[in-house]
């Protein structure tokens, strides 16, 4: 099954209960530390009968989930993230990880570094505790996970019922290169008396997968997805706050379509938002009135929520613990983020980019992208331009370089008129350059450490290539952007007859799009296009194909 939005009742099966069990068990025999309470232990049974779910919040996405059938680990993280730019808000570097770590399964829904802290999971998990491996495209993080260690490995299939020594388990994913470096997935998880959803940042189409399961208990997602827009765009401020204003009012109504289709008892927002300790990001941090981020706290959506008749949202700060065994379960507060913020900037140290040496950029890049470029033909048609890219240095100069996809080469600038300039400081450049790091999205782009100029609409595709600079993510990359320019077959609506497809994710534009004096619109992402000739009015290189469904008269 490729997804979890395509996929229905039919695609739910059972498979490989032993195997999965006998590993389960194996681990759980092997606990090494002396005097480790048992599961019913450690659970409440205050009040009799058998121990219910209890979920304890470890900071960003971070979730301990202890059931009456063992205790989960869910995307544990604390070590400073995208270029040492990202911290848990609040911090989360004093919870007792040895203990909330001593688990007996863990969970990692992605490669994203403030999802998948190898750091961490090396201090802190012993290495024969089973891993839940999503079924993603890629085998990036089971590679990097036996990296540390790791040797059991539960492989799921999309979609599919695993029981694990009396869970039940789906692990739904999300595999279009849109969806992350190598995808992300969900986690649906039933003991038997709770059942929980962890949809993360995952933004499927729908929860239909997840809907014919069950009841759902409670439903823990991701309000706004990591970003970089409108913060990294030189604009003028009122500008970049009334973009900012309009993606977090998008993202709100998106949580909210998600959490009523689901209609769980408890809804809990997770994932951020992260914080800038340093002086020069501050401004991403949202704090007092300035809104030109998309960065936002759970309590904004909670109290959004509130205002519309949503009373079932609950906070789950670092160390905070929903019981569900507890009627009234608590609601959390926020902490004063310019207190938090100024302890975290006294506690954690600043990253810096390795020393710069002798880093010869132009050459460096051309030796390193000019084969990516020639290995991925489409992706470069798709961009058909030139972006700027600007080492800016003070003291050592600057360094002009135009990476020309039409071309398929890298050379340095010369006056010409581009649409796309990227200025980022030298020494971080250099950084990236010396490390080899293949993905500038998850570290430059989302640390908020460049600037970005633009003309005209946005094309998806720059920022993908920089985010895949490696042959197997290139080529699937490559692959996919090859697949969506068909579109599927043609549909007609309202008197325009267009491709099924949305060219973004690939969303039945029948079921989730709307039309409107002669703009189509998808409802999974607002994209819009103009009917008349297919173009998008959002993303440039996003075309559609589109006529009126009656040729008009002569």
């Amino acid at each position: 099954m490729p997804g979890a939005a395509t996929a229905g009742v039919s695609s739910l099966r059972t498979r490989g209960t032993r195997t999965v069990l006998a590993r389960f068990e194996g681990a759980a025999q092997s606990r090494s530390h002396a005097g480790a309470a048992t599961l019913p232990e450690r659970l409440n049974t205050a009040q009799g009968g058998p121990p219910l779910m209890r979920i304890t919040g470890l900071g960003h996405a971070g979730l301990r989930l202890d059931t009456a059938a063992g205790s989960v680990l869910v995307d544990p993280w604390t070590t400073p993230a995208h270029l040492g730019a990202w911290t848990p808000f609040p911090d989360n570097a004093d919870l007792d990880w040895t203990s909330l770590a001593d688990v007996d399964l863990l969970f990692v829904s992605s490669v994203a570094p403030d999802h998948l802290d190898l750091e961490l999971l090396e201090r802190h998990v012993r290495t024969d505790t089973p891993v839940l491996l999503p079924d993603l495209p890629l085998p990036e993080l089971r590679d990097r996970l036996a990296g540390i260690g790791f040797t059991r490995f539960v492989e799921t299939r999309s979609g599919e019922v695993t029981d694990v020594g009396g869970l039940r388990v789906v692990v739904p994913t999300l595999t279009r290169p849109t969806d992350g470096p190598s995808g992300t997935a969900m986690l649906w998880l039933s003991d038997g008396g709770a059942t929980v959803l962890v949809q993360g940042d995952a933004q499927p189409r729908d929860l239909a997968l997840v809907r014919a399961l069950g009841p759902v208990d409670v439903h823990l997602l991701q309000v706004v997805p990591a970003g970089w827009s409108p913060m990294a765009y030189e604009l003028p401020e009122a500008a970049r706050r009334a973009i900012a204003d309009d993606l977090r009012a998008h993202a709100f109504l998106t949580a909210r379509r998600y959490v009523s289709e689901l209609g769980a008892a408890h809804v809990v927002p997770t994932g951020g938002p992260p914080a800038f300790r340093e002086e020069a990001l501050a401004h991403l941090n949202r704090i007092g009135t300035d809104s030109g981020s998309t960065h936002v706290h759970p309590a904004e959506f909670r109290d959004w929520m509130a205002d519309r008749g949503y009373d079932h949202v609950r906070l789950l700060p670092p160390g905070a613990t929903l019981d569900l065994r507890d009627p009234g379960v608590p609601t959390g507060t926020a902490p004063d983020p310019a207190a938090e913020l100024a302890e975290q900037r006294r506690r954690r140290p600043a990253w810096t980019p390795l020393p710069a040496g002798d880093v010869d950029l132009p050459a460096e890049l051309r030796d390193w992208l000019e084969p990516l470029l020639a290995r991925a033909p489409g992706v470069a048609a798709g961009i058909g331009a030139a972006v700027r890219l600007t080492a800016a240095d003070a003291e050592r100069d600057d360094v002009d370089l135009l990476l020309d996809f039409a071309g398929r080469v890298v050379r340095g600038y010369d006056g010409e008129k581009v649409r796309y300039e990227l200025t980022v400081d030298r020494a971080v450049l250099e950084h990236l350059v010396a490390v080899r790091e293949t993905d500038w999205v998850h570290s430059l782009f989302l640390s908020g450490r460049l600037s970005i100029r633009r003309i005209g609409r946005e094309n998806e595709l720059v920022a993908l290539f920089l985010g895949n600079l490696d042959p197997a993510r290139l080529d699937r990359l490559e692959a996919w952007v090859t697949h969506r320019a068909a579109g599927g077959e043609d549909v007609t609506v309202d008197g325009w007859t267009f491709q099924r497809l949305c060219p973004h994710q690939q969303a039945d534009l029948t079921a989730v799009g709307s039309v409107a004096d002669g703009v189509l619109t998808c409802g999974v992402h607002g994209w819009e296009w103009r009917l008349s000739d297919g173009a998008c009015l959002t993303v440039r290189g996003m075309d559609i194909r589109s006529r009126p469904a009656t040729p008009p008269l002569d």
